[in-house]
């Protein structure tokens, strides 16, 4: 059962506390307050919907398309391999930060793609190479099932030129560590490990390995 689009009443809605919570840089270029446009008209979708044990969920069966006609405005992109401007552009923020989020509690992506390219350089990465979730609509989603007992829900804050994301549950929830292990291959490639911690059990589990092309030397970073 994919979750629904019924946000939570107020009185619920104090129930849920702040358990595990990331920030995040947004990249300051011309499209700053285009992409923070887009990044609020989607959060509006998702935060603060009660995801139960058991549910599905899907960042697009939420969000839906986002066209001009709903408000989104150009951003950059990732299409065809190369960086563009789109409507809509620049949404993949927020699919990182969740992956990352449920990560740190203990689940696991139904569904997560990372970018077809490495399109930051050291000095403009803003979030570890290997965690992202590109989305694609109608072609790549990001999902997960809540497969812990207790209910959860995303709250976000928009800053000047950063996002706060935060996972919140009624109830405690183990906090995991989560390290991106990054390895360079002949011919530009990039290797990361992702690898999840538990200071409970003391144990180690590898996540998944994420390979990354370089980026066309002809395109611009971002």
């Amino acid at each position: 059962m994919f979750v629904k689009s019924h946000p939570l009443s107020q009185g619920k809605l104090d129930l849920f506390d702040s358990k595990i919570a990331i920030r995040q840089v947004i990249p300051n270029n011309s499209y700053l307050n285009n992409k923070k446009h887009n990044l609020a008209t989607a959060i509006a979708c998702i935060e603060n919907l009660s995801i139960h044990p058991g549910q599905i969920f899907s960042f697009w069966h939420l969000v839906g398309e986002p066209s001009q006609q709903k408000g989104y405005l150009e951003s950059r992109a990732i299409v065809n391999n190369q960086l563009k401007s789109e409507f809509g552009g620049g949404l993949c923020q927020i699919p990182g930060l969740l992956y990352v989020l449920i990560l740190k509690a203990g689940l696991n992506a139904l569904e997560r793609h990372p970018h077809s390219k490495d399109i930051y350089t050291e000095e403009t990465r803003f979030a570890p190479l290997g965690s992202d979730a590109t989305v694609v609509y109608g072609y790549k989603d990001f999902r997960f099932q809540n497969t812990l007992s207790v209910p959860l829900c995303f709250r976000f804050t928009l800053l000047e030129e950063g996002i706060i994301a935060e996972l919140c549950s009624t109830q405690t929830l183990e906090e995991f560590s989560v390290d991106f292990k990054v390895e360079q291959l002949p011919g530009g490639i990039k290797q990361v490990e992702t690898l999840r911690y538990s200071q409970l059990t003391d144990s180690r589990e590898k996540i998944t390995t994420t390979i990354y092309p370089p980026l066309d030397p002809d395109a611009v970073p971002l």
